[in-house]
């Protein structure tokens, strides 16, 4: 028997030290091969750190080349701009005018565009004429200035320059005291381009030099929208001296020593950075994070680690896979010795489970495994005995563990629902003291749970949430409801529901929310949404609340009515956005202009309006009318870029007996209106005889609309004589209104209306739609003049339009010619240049109407080629009386024969007229004197006759 436990014992033994051996020498294996693969990975994330290095340092110089580019590409276009400002003939006019405060003013708004911080210029002998400040000491800059290199590339720029092959140069230099003197400048910086330019007079001579600079920017746009774009920050700098910086702020940093892929650390920074030579001393450097070397060293480090993980894993695998297959093998061969100590087992399992009369196997059996399965049947006897009695207290612990569970269940829902409120809920019993709360009522009151757990008095809980100034429900409580406000502005409802035994519930709800919600809709309904102000609504009601006062105490009642000039002009070329910040400053300086107790409102669109009682002017309402001209015309900041606006202002003052808030308003409107009549800019009064014409206005609007859709509008033509050949040239087409009631209504009536109301352009397009027409039924090859509206020039398709019309008539575009006025040329506006390139490419012909009328004709003659310049008539019409209109009109001869221009006189009377303008030179004339405008069907007969006419002469 001795022989058979040791047998047992040592199998066990073996198995267990077999199974060890192999579990070591496995585990030995994996240990030696992470152990190298440690190594090769710290071997290889050497070399990749300095691969990645020059991967990085590549990248960084190739950045810097393209910033180097950037700001090489900023210098020529900075270079572009103000050669194109030198070549203007205003700024060159204003130089050598004398005028040096003119002077300064014109080039201020040019270089700003040009974005150049100054101009100095000079005479052909570098004599300093004048600067972009008035200030500037040109003495001085004529005392430094020779000495400087700038000097001899302006005199060298002088010398060889003419206006077909103009040539300037660009000089990128030190910035120094004696450059900023010599150039007559304020700004301090280190480096500088200076920019030169010859100055040509109208003859093409070179007659002096304009000389600009431009200092480097401490953040240049350029490197700053380049940083933006590509994730790197850009340095300049001089040494270790940081010039100009674009990205993160760096503005301590300082370049460490270079490493092996020509990297710098940036000291100061967790950043490198790679430098690309510009001037002598300078360097343009992209410096990149840190971490993006560490990452790009991360990344590929990351893959060996990744191919070590892998194998280290397959190792794993195939060591357990041959734990298992040994520890299968020793099953096998150990199962027959462990069979019947599994049956035994399995009795002794049974008996466990409760199966007190199994049979239980081997027990004649006269070793160990006899004892057990004799001791199992002695166990299978003493538990049967005790099972009665634990059937008997299983039943009753199951009946108390039922009602245990069903307590919970409740008092978990319970608290579900109690801690899942959104309101916060405290009972109190009949004495007063807290019973229950949940947690969303310490949240509401920032109370720790702790604090109420000794279940407070109310009073103490009122105390702790800070609402110490309630008094509470009183002995007897009753059902009510109340909002409370907290120290921290928060609003809270309370509800107080009395229980049967005299305690009370309360649910607390912040309702901070819906408060601030209603208190936003009251305001929005009452408020312009954009501006902030007062809403038509509120001001009606405060106009009512200003009359009931006049109407109490005597004081008058003024409203003033305010509509920007040319608003579409700014949302058209700075876009809406800016245009709504416009209106958002107009109404603070509205509001800022108006005296206390008055109401500023935005009535829509842009147009304002305030309510001012008597007492709230002791100046005055007109001098408050001329403050707020004077403050709207300060510039604004929009988009960048400073703007000037203007308006037009009504005013009405209430009567003695006015109590219609809403007529008073009508009556400030009308007087708007009649601002804005007479050229806006300007404040107007409301007079009863301006109702009368604004009714007359709408009349005249409502009948004009009628009748350019009923064919009410006729075309007259008044003839243009050649004075060399007496032969008709062209007819000039006039718009006749005959109303059916009123008879013959002047253009100069109807016109401005048309143009007020937009009314113009159906006008205009049925003038030239019908004129073209006409003109294809005329005998002759004569042309057709049309005038055109500047206004006809904003909707942006006049080319489109006139290409069509003479696509359907078959006219010619070359007897088609277009009158303008000087101020479509003015408006600067680069889509009527484009629309009137397009339309001469057509073949159409242009002629300037009302020459000499304008500040800056012959400026308009600069800019865009005309076929033809009409003198006004008022110039014919004191040509015999004064000498200065004679002078005028010679001098006009004279220029269309040096400019090739054909030169037309209007408004011809009499035969002395017709001879001095002959012997001025003109080449055409119009005028009553010659004929009369003639009715369309009458104008074949007209051509004919002229012609038999002439060629009987």
């Amino acid at each position: 028997m001795t022989g058979t436990v040791f047998s047992r014992s040592l199998r066990a033994r073996l198995v267990g030290a077999t199974l060890s051996t192999a579990a070591i020498a496995l585990a030995a294996l994996v240990f030696l091969v992470v152990l190298r693969s440690e190594q090769t990975l710290r071997e290889q994330a050497q070399e990749v750190t300095t691969w990645s290095e020059t991967q990085l340092s590549d990248r960084l110089l190739s950045d810097a080349k393209l910033a180097a580019a950037r700001l090489a590409m900023q210098r020529e276009d900075v270079e572009r701009r103000f050669a194109t400002m030198a070549k203007r003939w205003d700024v060159v006019k204003a130089v050598f005018s004398g005028n040096t405060v003119a002077a300064s003013e014109l080039m201020r708004p040019a270089l700003a565009l040009a974005d150049v911080d100054g101009a100095i210029a000079f005479d052909v002998n570098l004599r300093a004429l004048t600067a972009d400040r008035v200030d500037a000491d040109l003495l001085a800059a004529n005392a430094a200035f020779g000495t400087t290199a700038v000097a001899t590339a302006l005199r060298a720029v002088i010398a060889g320059n003419d206006r077909e092959h103009a040539n300037g140069f660009v000089l990128s230099l030190r910035w120094d005291d004696g450059l900023a003197k010599a150039l007559a400048a304020e700004q301090s910086g280190a480096v500088a381009d200076v920019f030169g330019q010859p100055l040509f007079d109208e003859f093409g001579d070179v007659i002096g030099g304009l000389v600009g600079y431009r200092v480097l920017r401490p953040h240049e746009p350029t490197l700053t929208a380049f940083a933006s774009l590509s994730g790197r920050d850009v340095l300049i700098l001089s040494g270790q001296n940081l010039l100009s910086s674009a990205g993160a702020d760096v503005a301590n940093a300082r370049l460490g020593d270079i490493s092996g892929a020509d990297l710098h650390a940036v000291v100061g920074a967790e950043k490198v950075a790679r430098c690309l030579p510009q001037l002598p001393d300078l360097r343009l450097c992209v410096a990149a994070p840190l971490r993006e070397l560490q990452q790009l060293t991360g990344k590929v480090v990351g893959i060996g680690e990744e191919s070590s993980r892998s194998l280290l894993r397959t190792l794993s695998v195939v060591a357990g896979l041959t734990l298992c297959l040994v520890a299968l093998v020793l099953l096998i061969l150990s199962s027959r010795i462990t069979r019947p100590l599994v049956r035994i087992t399995q009795t002794v399992s049974e008996v466990a489970r409760g199966n007190w009369h199994v049979s239980v196997p081997d027990i004649d059996r006269a070793d160990e495994v006899g004892d057990i399965a004799r001791a199992v049947v002695v166990l299978e006897h003493s538990l049967s005995e005790r099972d009665q009695l634990r059937d008997d207290v299983f039943r009753q612990n199951t009946i108390l563990t039922e009602r245990e569970r069903q307590l919970q269940e409740q008092n978990e829902r319970f608290d579900a629902a109690l801690n899942n409120m959104s309101q916060g809920l405290c009972m109190f019993g009949a004495h007063g003291r807290l019973k229950v709360f949940n947690a969303q009522f310490c949240r509401i009151y920032n109370i720790a749970p702790d604090a109420l757990e000794a279940e407070p008095t109310h009073a103490d809980v009122r105390q702790l949430a800070g609402l110490a100034d309630w008094s509470g429900p009183e002995s007897r409580p009753h059902r009510r409801s109340l909002t409370k406000t907290l120290a921290d502005e928060r609003c809270v409802e309370i509800t107080v529901e009395p229980m049967a035994d005299g305690g009370w519930v309360e649910t607390h709800e912040d309702v901070t929310a819906s408060v601030t919600a209603q208190a936003r809709i009251a305001h929005l309904a009452t408020h312009d949404a954009l501006t902030g102000l007062s809403n038509r609504a509120l001001l009606a009601d405060r106009l009512a609340a200003a009359l009931a006062g006049h109407a109490h105490d005597g004081r008058a009642v003024t409203v003033i009515c305010l509509d920007l000039d040319d608003f579409k002009g700014i949302n058209d070329t700075l876009g809406h956005p800016a245009g709504d910040e416009l209106l958002r400053q107009v109404g603070r300086r509205l509001t800022v202009l108006c005296p206390p107790g008055g109401t500023v409102a935005r009535l829509g669109g842009d147009e304002f309006a305030m309510v001012l009682s008597e007492a709230d002017l002791p100046a005055g309402v007109l001098a408050l009318a001329d403050e707020v001209l004077t403050q709207l015309r300060r510039p604004f900041i929009l988009a960048g870029q400073f703007v000037s606006v203007d308006a037009s202002l009504g005013l009405a003052v209430s009567a003695a007996d006015d109590a219609d808030g809403d007529d008073l308003l009508r009556r400030a409107d009308v007087a708007l209106y009649a601002s804005k009549a007479d050229g806006g800019r300007r404040v107007r009064v409301f007079e009863p005889e301006m109702e009368e014409r604004q009714n007359q206005r709408r009349w005249l609007e409502r009948e004009l609309r009628l009748a350019i859709g009923t064919d009410q509008i006729a075309l007259h033509y008044q003839p243009l004589f050649d004075l060399a050949t007496n032969a008709v040239t062209s007819f000039e087409a006039l718009a006749r209104w005959h109303h059916p009631e009123r008879g013959m209504i002047s253009p100069g009536e109807f016109i401005p209306v048309a143009e007020a109301t937009g009314l113009i352009d159906a006008l205009g397009a049925y003038v030239l739609q019908k004129a073209c027409a006409d003109a294809m039924g005329w005998p002759g090859k004569q042309r057709v003049a049309v005038n055109i509206s500047p206004i006809q020039f904003r909707e942006g398709n006049l080319d489109r339009f006139v290409e069509e019309v003479l696509r359907t008539t078959r006219l010619p575009s070359q007897r088609l010619e277009l009158e303008i006025t000087e101020s479509v040329i003015l408006s600067q506006d680069q889509a009527s240049f484009d629309m009137l390139t397009r339309l001469r490419r057509l073949g159409v012909r242009f002629s300037m109407d009302d020459f000499g009328t304008g500040y800056s004709s012959l400026s308009s003659l600069n800019t865009f080629r005309f076929d033809k310049i009409k003198l006004d008539q008022s110039f014919v019409r004191n040509l015999l009386e004064k000498d200065e209109a004679a002078a005028i009109v010679h001098v006009v001869a004279e220029l269309g024969r040096s400019l090739k221009i054909t030169t037309t006189a209007e408004g011809v009377e009499t035969p002395e007229q017709l001879a001095r303008l002959r012997a001025s030179g003109f080449s055409e004339v119009q005028g009553y004197l010659l004929s009369r405008p003639i009715p369309a069907a009458d104008v074949p007969d007209f051509i004919n006759t002229q012609n038999a006419l002439n060629a009987a002469a």
